[in-house]
């Protein structure tokens, strides 16, 4: 078997190396996302023939799967890795994040080997920077009006500050809030957020996160964070705003990204997750496009 072991912070350059070399703006190789979200996904890595190599289990059924390869050299003979370690532990193999960049060099690989299926639960929403910024044009009116209206009505009582690691737990502090008003304390997707974000805030700056809050009279009613992950893409990990003050969501994404994205092309929001809400929000910014990600799976064998 491969020697696949839990992921640390001690692997970040290591990781970001290896994922410099391929093409994609797909969040699931940002090693932000790798390490936040290792324990609700069980994610361990191994470095291998030049690839970072990932084995994790989807969430909430958790079925073994790995990432596409990452890296320079013989990715196939890499998959073919990480095939013989999937029947060396006894699991079904399953291959996610093969990006639409990767997607013809595997198809042509291997054509007779796997299907390679893709969802639009899992597709990443991916803005440009400075529509994000602006707001700028029809389609992004109702936003601007929202934080236009925002400010009118809390001229004086509103500011952003950036999140530093002296007020970590004035962000941590507000997400459990937002979970008790969202009544989702003891939903267990939303207990491996709080562990995520946890995870984040307490490794803020080993991390190289950003990370902003909007106040209103002293309190926070929103905050997010997130990382550079590329020369042009900036990623949003996590992003929570008090949903009874009108237009507290359109003002930390938009203070945010002028804080933070400026010199970026990209910023990725991720995916929906299936979520009709999450997905009328992220629609409604219109995502410059979608990062589409393919799940190979050896043909003949169940779809997931």
């Amino acid at each position: 078997m491969l020697p696949f072991r839990k992921i640390t912070l001690e692997d970040k350059a290591e990781v970001e190396r290896h994922t410099s070399m391929i093409p994609t703006h797909l969040c699931e190789h940002c090693f932000v996302d790798l390490y936040i979200w290792k324990d609700h996904y069980n994610t361990e890595i191994c470095f291998h023939n030049g690839f970072l190599l990932v084995r994790c289990t989807s969430f909430p059924d958790g079925i073994p799967m790995y990432l596409a390869p990452v890296g320079e050299g013989d990715f196939a003979a890499e998959v073919a890795q990480l095939q013989q370690d999937a029947a060396e532990r006894g699991v079904d193999f399953l291959m996610t994040s093969v990006s639409e960049e990767m997607l013809p060099s595997y198809q042509n690989v291997f054509a007779d080997t796997f299907d390679f299926v893709t969802s639009e639960d899992a597709a990443d929403y991916i803005y440009l920077s400075e529509k994000l910024q602006t707001l700028s044009g029809k389609k992004l009116q109702s936003k601007r009006n929202l934080v236009n209206r925002f400010q009118a009505a809390y001229e004086g009582r509103w500011e952003y500050i950036p999140i530093t690691p002296d007020n970590t737990e004035q962000a941590y502090a507000f997400h459990l809030k937002w979970c008790e008003q969202n009544g989702c304390m003891r939903n267990q997707s939303f207990m491996g957020e709080t562990c995520a974000i946890k995870l984040a805030l307490d490794s803020f700056s080993a991390l190289d996160l950003r990370g902003g809050m909007l106040l209103l009279d002293g309190e926070t009613i929103a905050f997010t964070l997130g990382c550079r992950a590329r020369e042009d893409l900036f990623v949003v990990q996590i992003e929570k705003a008090d949903h009874e003050i009108a237009g507290a969501y359109q003002m930390i994404n938009q203070q945010f990204v002028l804080a933070n994205c400026t010199g970026v092309q990209y910023v990725n929001r991720e995916e929906d997750l299936g979520l009709e809400g999450l997905r009328k929000a992220k629609r409604s910014y219109y995502p410059v496009f979608y990062g589409q990600k393919y799940t190979a799976i050896p043909k003949g064998a169940k779809t997931l």
